[in-house]
């Protein structure tokens, strides 16, 4: 098996033993017992990132370097090869426009645990990449810039639903640089070769479990798709998270979604995440790239992945729906931290790699750049693109306690629903007083 890095927008750290990181902020989750090995390495690592952080503190005066340009640090979680290059080139052409200015790279592996290390110790990089969903914790400790005047003259070439995402009370606090959407991957020649119409608009959840358990029995597979996250599904079939101050999931729409989820494994249409530790990473590309399941409810980064098969033809389609379409809505990009001695340079770095930046990246498939133009340059599916319409993002009310909810509600609550030892009415009520208990410890 082939696990390539990748970095998913699930909205909680793990190690790099067990993440699997992509462009765009994308995230593959590994099994929970792959999941438990974290605890100690975290711990181990942040004794060496404090024990480091040390040394930024007293270096943090110097800012210039040994040519007397100013200096800037950028910190990206971006480490696979090709996202690498793709920074050389960015950073090349920028201090080619500003000689006056040096950037200088630092990789994180650890899922943003050294960024809060060094936030917390006021020694961190002058810009560095982060994600829509985890902004508004930072933005209000007062930890990122405002970058709406840097912006402001080239705000109306992004696409609005993503430069608003990065929107905090009203202060940009994310230079957006690229996005992605829910979608469904289908393999074309398996629907044609047994006369099964291929997805449209028109598809509901029922549909899209009802064909991939026909097609796959028609070939005596074993798995026939992989679990669409259950956050998507309840917010599909209508669940609302949060309104009016309180956590609302406690509803009949949330308990049909979770009954469906849990169907999907008892149905044996779809395996648990423990038991799909045992044949690939948590998203299904390895199985969909390799012929094995007919369909997947996929996201943007998985296109990298699939422009390289060439053994059948494959396909897109909206992702089903069910009281309404959902699509999630991630935005990666970049944020000027509010300590840093260098504002303007930091800021006018940030909005580079955005404008000009994007158009470099323009020619890569793992997500859609923010920047309409150079999203132009790029044929990506129309139903990608179309997706932005009703594609939402997870944590719309800024709670800063969002990824602690969602690791709890969506990953080790729904786990214990789709292993069948929690039942989704009790899971329901579970989430919701998980929810109002962080309400109240706000």
């Amino acid at each position: 098996m082939r696990c390539r890095p990748v970095l998913r927008y699930d909205s909680f750290d793990e190690c790099p033993l067990t993440l699997i990181l992509s462009p765009g902020g994308e995230r593959r989750r590994p099994s929970p017992l792959r999941r438990s090995s974290c605890k100690g390495w975290i711990v181990a690592h942040q004794i060496k990132w404090v024990l480091g952080l040390v040394l930024l503190v007293l270096l943090a005066g110097c800012a210039r370097s040994a040519d007397n340009r100013v200096e800037i640090t950028y910190q990206t979680i971006e480490t696979l090869p090709q996202q690498q290059a793709l920074h050389q080139q960015i950073i090349t052409q920028f201090e080619r426009v500003h000689p006056e200015i040096r950037v200088r790279v630092m990789y994180d592996t650890s899922r943003f645990q050294k960024l809060n290390v060094q936030l917390a110790g006021r020694a961190a990089p002058d810009v560095f990449y982060y994600i829509v969903d985890r902004l508004p914790a930072l933005a209000q400790r007062g930890q990122v810039a405002d970058l709406a005047a840097n912006l402001a003259p080239v705000a109306d070439q992004f696409y609005p639903e993503v430069i608003d995402a990065c929107r905090v009370n009203g202060r940009l606090g994310m230079a957006p640089f690229h996005f992605s959407t829910d979608v469904l991957f289908f393999n074309r020649d398996w629907f044609e070769k047994e006369g099964e119409p291929p997805p449209d608009d028109s598809w509901d959840w029922q549909k899209f479990a009802d064909v991939a358990a026909r097609l796959s029995a028609r070939r005596q597979n074993k798995i026939a798709t992989v679990l669409p996250r259950p956050l998507l599904l309840v917010q599909s079939f209508g669940g609302t998270l949060f309104a009016d101050g309180k956590c609302t999931v406690n509803s009949p729409e949330t308990i049909a979604a979770l009954q469906f989820y849990r169907d999907l494994v008892a149905r044996g249409v779809a395996p648990t995440t423990a038991a799909m530790g045992e044949v690939e990473a948590f998203d299904g590309v390895n199985l969909f790239r390799d012929g094995k399941i007919p369909l997947l409810v996929g996201r943007t980064y998985m296109l990298t992945e699939f422009d390289h098969i060439t053994e059948f033809r494959w396909d897109v389609a909206p992702v089903p729906k069910g009281k309404a379409r959902w699509s999630r809505l991630s935005v990666g990009g970049n944020c000027v931290w509010s300590g840093t001695k260098h504002p303007q340079e930091s800021a006018e770095f940030a909005r580079f790699y955005s404008v000009e930046g994007a158009m470099m990246a323009a020619s890569s498939r793992d997500a859609i750049p923010a920047l309409k133009a150079a999203a132009a340059r790029t044929p990506f599916p129309p139903v990608m693109m179309d997706a932005l319409k009703y594609s939402h993002c997870d944590n719309p009310w800024g709670y800063a306690f969002w990824d602690e909810f969602n690791q709890k509600a969506f990953f080790e609550t729904t786990d214990a629903v789709a292993l069948d030892k929690l039942a989704p009415i009790a899971a329901a009520q579970k989430i919701e007083s998980i929810g109002n208990g962080l309400l109240q410890a706000r």
